[in-house]
């Protein structure tokens, strides 16, 4: 179930009124911001690797111009887990897709299972989605608590309508799957920076996988990008040099 709880027509809830704490209603409003970005954020994520993943494969790898010999890098172990990987985040990227576009078609026809509340007390109305959240609220709210009831017997309603209509849609199910080839990109990750990298094809697979599960990160804005993409171009620089005097060799 997805918990969405804000509050309507405000920006910010700065005012209260006494006896309902600031926690609270600030406390409503970012489990509603985090909740409703949970599910962008993925796709989001899966975009820029997948925006990464074009870029590098025009470069380091799929370039004649910059790609070794054919017998160098081709048994590097680093080059066989850059090309597993690549495959699983395509697998991970089009489940995430999948999963969004059937999230979205549940919220437009059932609405994530919620109750809208209004008190005297509250600034503008709030969307509920669980009575934990009802109880939390109405400790301070006393007109509410009479309705806890009703709201308990509305969300319920509310969920089975989400439910029903998942089970028809394979959301969940969707998601699960995503879930598990997410996890299997992450373990396919790790095995790559594992592997001993025997050429600079293996070396530079190792900077692309980098630099794409990176970029997007946290710490992506202070982490030294510009000079790992440098790094990547000197080492598909070397990979040409050394094609180039391969073909000299052999012509």
């Amino acid at each position: 179930m997805h918990v969405h709880c804000t509050y309507i027509g405000r920006g910010e809830c700065a005012n209260t009124q006494p006896g309902l704490t600031t926690t609270k209603l600030i406390g409503a409003r970012i489990m509603a911001d985090s909740e409703i970005s949970m599910s962008l954020s993925r796709p989001s994520r899966r975009d820029v690797l997948s925006a990464v993943l074009i870029t590098i494969g025009g470069t380091s790898f799929n370039s004649s111009a910059a790609a070794e010999p054919q017998d160098q890098g081709a048994t590097d172990a680093a080059v066989l887990g850059w090309k597993a990987w690549r495959a699983a985040h395509r697998r991970t990227l089009a489940l995430c897709r999948k999963q969004q576009r059937l999230e979205s078609e549940l919220a437009r026809t059932i609405g994530f299972p919620q109750v809208v509340l209004a008190a005297t007390e509250l600034p503008s109305p709030v969307r509920v989605s669980s009575m934990m959240q009802f109880d939390e609220l109405a400790a301070d709210l006393p007109s509410l608590r009479t309705r806890r009831a009703e709201v308990a017997a509305t969300l319920r309603a509310h969920q089975r309508r989400w439910d029903n209509a998942d089970s028809t849609t394979g959301y969940s199910a969707t998601r699960q799957e995503e879930a598990a080839a997410s996890d299997d990109e992450e373990r396919l990750i790790a095995r790559l920076f594992a592997a001993d990298a025997t050429s600079l094809r293996g070396l530079a697979a190792k900077l692309d996988v980098l630099i794409a599960i990176g970029a997007d990160g946290a710490e992506g804005r202070h982490f030294p990008w510009p000079e790992l993409r440098r790094l990547r171009r000197d080492v598909a620089r070397l990979m040409q040099l050394q094609r180039h005097d391969a073909v000299g060799l052999t012509a």
